[in-house]
């Protein structure tokens, strides 16, 4: 493979890395902020404990909803992390495509000289 070829390559590989690394960007910050409203709703949940404990009743309705709320965002965290496993493994498999194609162009640039050479040496 010549030098502008490994130079082609390394640029689709580094703009695969880059949009890959962008798509896993968004979803992290997903997953941030799905952990930052379970912290809250922990605080509420613990609040709302508390006070009923105090007040002597039963835990609230307002608790249980919170409870699947948590499980609700628990959900989408683990949908958001394997959307990132599976962005990881398209950018993979791309970059492997990019790869394959490259050797392929190689193989057929020498090939083709070798041919060419075989040609001027029979004439």
């Amino acid at each position: 493979m010549g030098f502008m070829d490994k130079m082609k390559l390394a640029a689709k590989n580094a703009d695969s890395k880059a949009g890959e690394e962008l798509d896993k960007g968004k979803f992290k910050n997903k997953i941030s902020n799905e952990k930052t409203e379970i912290q809250k709703l922990y605080g509420k949940i613990g609040t709302a404990y508390y006070e009923a404990k105090r007040d002597g009743k039963d835990i609230p309705e307002e608790v249980e909803a919170m409870c699947k709320e948590i499980d609700v965002r628990f959900a989408k965290i683990e949908e958001y992390e394997q959307e990132i496993v599976r962005i990881e493994e398209e950018g993979k498999k791309e970059r492997e495509q990019f790869q394959a194609e490259a050797e392929a162009a190689a193989k057929a640039k020498e090939e083709a000289k070798a041919a060419e050479k075989a040609k001027e040496e029979s004439e």
